[in-house]
């Protein structure tokens, strides 16, 4: 019966998501979430922790300005991703 579904019988917010994922993928959505509350955080909140991984993979040690430059934010912030990813590495382990 689910092979059936059409988009007009779907409710005006799965109608939305099925011309973004095609209406299998807004089934499957709705079988696993159907009826509880669903909040999809904004792509730039992936992006952004995206981008600490990155700057900690990448840095050296004094690469702090060409890191900055690549990823778009300032020096000093790519020095405070550092600090915060070390000490969050020393209290883990202690």
């Amino acid at each position: 019966m689910e092979n059936d579904i059409r988009p007009n019988d779907l409710p005006p917010v799965y109608q939305q998501i099925a011309r973004v994922i095609g209406i299998e993928n807004t089934v499957k959505l709705g079988k696993e979430f159907g009826g509880e509350p669903f909040y999809l955080p904004k792509l730039d909140t992936c992006l952004a922790r995206v981008k600490r991984r990155k700057i900690i993979e990448e840095c050296k040690g004094g690469n702090y300005g060409e890191l900055a430059r690549k990823y778009g934010v300032t020096s000093s912030w790519v020095r405070e991703i550092v600090r915060e990813h070390k000490r969050k590495k020393v209290s883990n382990v202690g």
